[in-house]
């Protein structure tokens, strides 16, 4: 997906009152997936890093796929491949788990990844989606 395939779905999603996306993930043993994607409607404050805290608040009841099938299958893609490959290893060995927080529709986002050591090492990512169009 390129930049301006990645600005149209953060165009759409906001067509619909989407404002946030909260990704779940989890993953060990060499594998892992996307779990959930949610979204709220809720109205955000201009403050980004409210924007996020009110984006994790707020959706977990609503699933993306509800919206439209499509936008979930390209937000999935999009997060697997050109954000949370790039962190920390959350699926091999004990794995891991953690949310990706997207605001919309902006594309500025937020990672908790957390991963099982023998001991539970949390990180935090900051960024946007069309600057990692970008890369590679």
């Amino acid at each position: 997906m390129d930049e301006l395939e990645i600005s149209s779905l953060l165009l759409q999603l906001a067509d619909f009152g989407v404002t946030g996306l909260k990704v779940e993930y989890s993953g060990a043993g060499d594998s892992g997936c996307i779990d959930e994607i949610y979204y709220t409607k809720i109205k955000l404050e201009e403050d980004t890093e409210l924007n996020l805290d009110t984006v994790e608040e707020n959706c977990n009841e609503l699933s993306l796929k509800s919206i439209n099938p499509d936008f979930y299958r390209k937000i999935e893609d999009f997060a697997q491949d050109k954000i949370l490959d790039d962190i920390e290893d959350w699926w091999n060995n004990e794995g891991g788990y953690g949310v990706l927080l997207i605001l919309i529709p902006s594309g500025i986002y937020k990672i908790y990844n957390t991963l099982y050591i023998m001991n539970t090492e949390s990180f935090m990512h900051e960024g946007d989606l069309i600057n990692k169009t970008l890369e590679k």
